[in-house]
C-alpha cells in the first residue's frame, strides 16, 4: 500500500487501485487548489505502472457540495473564466486523457461542479440515499457550465433543461433511472461495491481497457461516416497487441491470461 499526502485530498493505492478521496471538511467544495491537487493525483496514478484503476470519492458528508460560492463572491470575470477553464475544461480533458478507467463513488449529495467530477468518470456507483442536483441557476442566476454538455450528451436535452432551469435535486433511484450513474447500492455497500467493480476491471487488460476507452471517447459525436473506418483500425491495432494475443491464447487453454501490458 502506498499514500501520498495532499492537503484537501487523501491518496491511496492498494491492490492495483488507486483512492482519491476529497477532504475539505465541512463540504468538501471545490477550490482551485483543490483542482490542482485532483489534477496532480490523477497524473500520479496514472504514471502509475502498479495503478490499474482509479476511484474517487469523499469523505464526510458527501462527494462535495460543488464550487466554493464564498469564493467565486470574490471573482470578477476573469478570475471566474479562469477558474472554471482549469477546473471544468482541463479537469475533463485530463479524465478522459487517462490510460485507465475511474470509476466515481458518491455518496451524500454531489452538487454542481461535483456531478461533473463524477459524470467525467467512465462509471458512478452511488448510494441510494445521494442526491444529485445543479443549483446553478437559482443560485448563481448564471448558466452551469460544462454540466450543459455533461447533462446532454448523457440524458438527452429535455430531462437536462429540466435538472439545469429548475436547480431541484433528484435521487439516486432517478439518476439510476434517467441513465446518469452505472448503479445504485445500499449506502453501506458503497465502497465495498465500488473496490470490487475496480478488482474486476484490474484483472483484465490493461491494453484492452484503454483501447476501449479510446474508442468510447472518440466516437461519442462522431458521424456514423466516419465510425466504421475508426472502429477497424482500433480493432486491427489491438489484435496485433501482445496482451490480445495472450487473450486469445488463454481462451483456447482454458486458463487465467498473464497480461503484459503492451
Amino acid at each position: 500500500m502506498t499514500q501520498e499526502n495532499f492537503s484537501l485530498l487523501h491518496y491511496e493505492v492498494t491492490e492495483g487501485i488507486a483512492e482519491i478521496a476529497l477532504d475539505n471538511p465541512p463540504a468538501n467544495v471545490i477550490t482551485p487548489e483543490m483542482t490542482e491537487e485532483y489534477l496532480a493525483a490523477l497524473d500520479l496514478a496514472d504514471a502509475d505502472e502498479a495503478v490499474k484503476v482509479i476511484i474517487l470519492c469523499g469523505h464526510g458528508r458527501g462527494l462535495s457540495g460543488g464550487v466554493d460560492l464564498k469564493l467565486l463572491d470574490t471573482y470578477g470575470p476573469v478570475e471566474m473564466k479562469a477558474f472554471m477553464s482549469r477546473f471544468y475544461v482541463d479537469m475533463t480533458r485530463r479524465v478522459r486523457a487517462l490510460k485507465k478507467p475511474i470509476i466515481a463513488a458518491v455518496h451524500g449529495y454531489a452538487m454542481e461542479g461535483a456531478c461533473t467530477l463524477a459524470f467525467a468518470c467512465d462509471m458512478v456507483l452511488a448510494a441510494k440515499d445521494a442526491k444529485f442536483g445543479y443549483p446553478g441557476v437559482p443560485n448563481l442566476a448564471a448558466p452551469p457550465g460544462m454540466h450543459v454538455w455533461h447533462l446532454q450528451q448523457l440524458i438527452g436535452r429535455m430531462k437536462a433543461a429540466e435538472l439545469i432551469l429548475t436547480g431541484e435535486p433528484i435521487s439516486a433511484k432517478q439518476a439510476d433511472q434517467y441513465g446518469l450513474i452505472t448503479r445504485a447500492v445500499e449506502p453501506d455497500e458503497l465502497m465495498s461495491e465500488t473496490r470490487k467493480l475496480a478488482a474486476k476491471l484490474a484483472a483484465l487488460s490493461p491494453v484492452g481497457l484503454r483501447a476501449a476507452r479510446e474508442m468510447i471517447f472518440r466516437t461519442e459525436s462522431m458521424d456514423f461516416s466516419a465510425v466504421p473506418g475508426t472502429a477497424l483500425d482500433a480493432i486491427s491495432l489491438a489484435f496485433a497487441s501482445e496482451d490480445s494475443k495472450e487473450a486469445r491464447r488463454a481462451y483456447v487453454e482454458k486458463r487465467k491470461p498473464v497480461w503484459k501490458g503492451r
